[in-house]
């Protein structure tokens, strides 16, 4: 387990402190690619892309704060949940708004559930798609079914977990989890280390590109399908599995701070995409700082 762990360190450099200079430059370029003069006249809405493309800015950057023991980590986890919501392509796979999905879990927006749970329904009843082979042979991870039968089980509903079953291979290693819900008690220590080795295997730390090996890619080093787990049962007021794998005593497996402290009015680069798509014209970062300031007082603490 510690060579996996020592080997996802390395190979993801989480150590490593982040360039707030080159996420502002990465971003500016991203929005300069959306806001052509043809685009701002005709696909205005396509200025929301713009946010997906940010690692730096969002997950990544997210990661290195928490391994790093920084809380201001917390910020830039929604941060990435809110950007993945806004900005992703409409393409009709399922696994595509896995990340997203995992990753509002993780800072408990409802609000942006919701709103992929409308963009999936939205995929999953289209008539095309559905008479389409490649869509209902599309692969999907057991763990994206876990997220959403977790999502379904803290919200009380959810609209598309049933419709998803219908892909893929089902729960996977994750069945034991299924069908002992309502008492994980029983579950041996092993098993959870077992999905613990199934986690780090699933990082992109072997040679060459396989399906099978990037299962939680979006997510690095954090189990965050198993912290959302427990998160889910603790809501629940149902026993929660204290995994004692050594995962777990990383800051990796910290449980976020919920409120996190994070909000799209004073986020720079939220703000500038959203008052593009408003108003139809190119916005500079000075610009929207100060329009930020008029709005919340010149003490305010930008996200960038």
């Amino acid at each position: 387990m510690k060579k996996w762990i020592d080997k996802a360190i390395k190979h993801y450099k989480y150590a490593e402190p982040m360039d707030l200079e080159e996420s502002v430059k990465t971003f500016l370029y991203m929005y300069g690619l959306y806001t052509q003069k043809e685009d701002l006249r005709k696909n205005i809405k396509t200025v929301r892309l713009s946010l997906y493309g940010l690692p730096s800015s969002t997950h990544i950057k997210a990661k290195n704060l928490l391994f790093q023991g920084d809380e201001n980590c917390w910020k830039y986890f929604e941060r990435t949940a809110v950007f993945w919501t806004y900005g992703h392509s409409n393409g009709d796979w399922v696994e595509n708004i896995r990340g997203p999905l995992e990753y509002a879990l993780y800072v408990e927006r409802k609000d942006l559930i919701e709103q992929l749970f409308d963009y999936l329904l939205s995929i999953l009843t289209n008539e095309q798609n559905l008479s389409d082979k490649y869509f209902k042979k599309q692969k999907i991870y057991a763990s994206t079914q876990l997220v959403h039968f977790l999502i379904e089980k803290w919200l009380g509903y959810s609209p598309v977990k049933d419709l998803i079953l219908n892909y893929g291979s089902g729960y996977g290693i994750y069945q034991r989890i299924i069908d002992n819900w309502e008492d994980l008690s029983q579950i041996e220590n092993s098993y959870w280390d077992e999905l613990c080795e199934y986690h780090l295997k699933g990082i992109g730390l072997q040679r060459g590109e396989k399906w099978e090996n990037e299962e939680f890619l979006h997510s690095g080093m954090i189990p965050m399908e198993l912290i959302n787990l427990q998160k889910v049962r603790r809501h629940l007021g149902l026993d929660v599995p204290q995994i004692k794998n050594e995962l777990f005593s990383t800051n990796m497996a910290k449980v976020p701070n919920i409120p996190t402290g994070y909000s799209e009015e004073v986020d720079v680069m939220f703000q500038t995409v959203s008052l593009t798509i408003q108003n139809r014209r190119k916005y500079t970062i000075e610009e929207v700082t100060e329009l930020i300031k008029g709005k919340y007082g010149s003490d305010t603490q930008f996200i960038f």
